[in-house]
C-alpha cells in the first residue's frame, strides 16, 4: 500500500543503467552555473562600490567645492556645468548596475539550491539501490517548476531596468549640462529642457519600484527552491522508512 503511494507521487527516473538516477538537465547547468553567477554579481558589486569611490565621489567633492552662486551661474560646456551633468548621470544609472549585480548573486544562491536539490535526487537514488530497493524519485512539485520561472522573471527585469538606467543617465547629462540660472531656471513651458525634466522624473517614478519588483521575483524563487527541498527530504525520509519497514 505504502508502495503504491510513493509509485503515485514519484515515478522511477532512469538513466544509462537500470535503476540509475542522475540530475536533470535543469540541475546540470545549475550545478555549472551557480559560480559564474555568484562571481559576477560579486564584482559588479564592487566595481559599482569603486566607481562610487574614486570616480563620483571626487567629482561631487570639485563640484561642491564651488560656491552656490558659481555653480547655478555656470555656463552649459563649463567645468562646473560637466560635473553637475556626470554626477547627475552618475546617478541614474549607478544603481541600476548595483541591482543587477544583486540580482546575479541572488541567481547564483537559486542555481545553488537547484544543485542541492539535484544533489538529494541523486544521493536518494545511490541510498535507496545499495539497501537493495528500486530507486525511486519525488515528482517534481509545483514549486519545483516555478522557481526556475520566477528567478529568470526576475533577472530579465533587473537586466531591463540596468538598460533603461543607462538611456536616462544620457537624458540626464543633456539636460544638467545647461547653465542652471540662465537656462534651467527660466525654461519656458514646452521648451526642449522641460521635456527632458519631465522625462527624468516621470522615468524615475516607475523605474525604482520595477527593480525592487525584480528582487521580490528573485527572493520569490528562492524561498519556493527551499519549499523544494523541504518536498524532496520530506519524500525520501517517508522512502527510507517505507525499505526499512518491508525489510523486517
Amino acid at each position: 500500500m505504502a508502495s503504491q503511494s510513493i509509485m503515485t507521487r514519484g515515478p522511477i527516473s532512469a538513466s544509462g543503467e537500470p535503476d540509475a538516477v542522475d540530475m536533470t538537465p535543469m540541475q546540470s547547468m545549475a550545478r555549472k552555473m551557480w559560480i559564474p553567477f555568484t562571481v559576477m554579481g560579486v564584482m559588479i558589486v564592487v566595481v559599482a562600490f569603486l566607481i562610487g569611490l574614486f570616480s563620483l565621489t571626487p567629482t561631487v567633492s570639485d563640484y561642491f567645492d564651488s560656491s552656490k552662486d558659481i555653480r547655478d551661474t555656470a555656463a552649459a560646456g563649463s567645468d562646473i556645468a560637466g560635473d553637475k551633468a556626470s554626477i547627475e548621470a552618475t546617478k541614474a544609472w549607478l544603481p541600476g548596475f548595483k541591482f543587477l549585480g544583486l540580482g546575479l548573486m541572488l541567481g547564483g544562491i537559486t542555481f545553488l539550491l537547484a544543485t542541492i536539490i539535484g544533489n538529494l535526487r541523486v544521493a536518494g537514488g545511490n541510498i535507496q539501490r545499495a539497501l537493495g530497493a528500486s530507486p525511486q524519485v519525488l515528482k517534481k512539485p509545483m514549486t519545483g517548476h516555478l522557481f526556475p520561472i520566477f528567478m529568470m522573471m526576475g533577472m530579465m527585469i533587473l537586466i531591463a531596468t540596468f538598460i533603461i538606467s543607462i538611456w536616462l543617465a544620457t537624458q540626464a547629462n543633456d539636460y544638467w549640462d545647461h547653465s542652471i540660472t540662465t537656462e534651467l531656471n527660466t525654461a519656458t513651458a514646452g521648451s526642449g529642457l522641460l521635456d527632458d525634466l519631465s522625462t527624468i522624473q516621470a522615468t524615475k517614478a516607475w523605474l525604482t519600484p520595477l527593480k525592487f519588483v525584480g528582487m521580490a521575483l528573485m527572493f520569490t524563487g528562492i524561498a519556493l527552491a527551499l519549499a523544494t527541498i523541504v518536498q524532496v527530504l520530506r519524500f525520501q525520509a517517508r522512502r527510507l522508512v517505507e525499505i526499512a519497514g518491508g525489510s523486517k
